[in-house]
């Protein structure tokens, strides 16, 4: 299922977001699992950091951020909300906080119908260190919830410049517990119909998969993994006919799509 999320402004952005309560000082110690599951879990290249929606700022980073965008460490601590959406492309920015907002208020619906296992991956074009814009991968795989009010956010984004994948949805949703996959579009760009059916993937090519998303080849990835050349080149071949891609780039965009490796 395929629809289009209407754009809005940042004040609108603003006024869903803000929230006037506090959180507790140690509010940090919730996220630290799931940053240290980020690198295990990782398809690429990738930054983090935390915004408290108390104060709509972004309070930690990752060490690496300054690697990603034109900004320093000292820049980014104490942003607002401004700063980080400005990062975007003027093409993308009021359609991306429109599906930042949309998929907010779905997950707490979602959650107070008992759904837990839903995914929302987020794509757009931003700012690198260059200057120059390249599609990222943003997710928000925790948020700091209390009285059905997201207070706090841990926000992963995954640099997708080494990939070359045509039309991005704007925003896909996994729901892992019906197993469904809906795509909103980006702006106005026509996608292609994907299957919406998760495959089963075994371990072995989950390691092959999550090599190829970081940009190895087959020889790199046997040698990686201690396996044979024609070894690796099998699993591709099961992985495209099991998820019905016929080229590398078509499996790996399918592997974002339905979240096979990320958060």
């Amino acid at each position: 299922m395929k629809k289009k999320i209407n754009p809005i402004d940042e004040q609108q952005f603003y006024d869903y977001f803000a929230k006037n309560s506090d959180l507790p000082k140690n509010y940090f110690d919730f996220f630290s699992e799931s940053i240290k599951n980020a690198k295990k879990f990782s398809i690429g290249p990738y930054f983090w950091f935390i915004t408290n929606n108390t104060k709509m700022r972004t309070e930690r980073i990752s060490e690496n951020i300054e690697q990603f965008t034109p900004y320093r460490k000292k820049e980014w601590l104490n942003s607002d909300t401004d700063f980080f959406m400005n990062l975007f492309h003027p093409d993308d920015r009021r359609h991306i906080m429109a599906a930042f907002v949309f998929s907010a208020t779905l997950r707490l619906q979602l959650l107070r119908a008992g759904k837990t296992e839903v995914r929302f991956n987020y794509y757009g074009r931003m700012i690198n260190q260059d200057g120059e814009y390249r599609w990222i991968l943003l997710q928000s795989p925790l948020q700091y919830i209390n009285n059905y009010e997201i207070k706090a956010s841990l926000v992963v984004i995954y640099d997708l410049s080494h990939f070359i994948i045509q039309n991005m949805p704007l925003l896909s949703i996994i729901d892992f517990t019906d197993n469904e996959v809906r795509y909103f579009k980006h702006i106005d760009q026509d996608l292609h119909k994907i299957d919406m059916e998760k495959p089963t993937i075994t371990n072995r090519e989950k390691d092959v998969l999550k090599l190829m998303a970081q940009g190895f080849n087959s020889p790199e990835i046997a040698e990686k993994l201690f396996l044979s050349y024609h070894t690796v080149e099998n699993h591709k071949r099961n992985l495209r006919k099991k998820t019905n891609t016929k080229t590398s780039a078509e499996l790996i965009a399918f592997t974002m799509n339905h979240s096979l490796l990320v958060l």
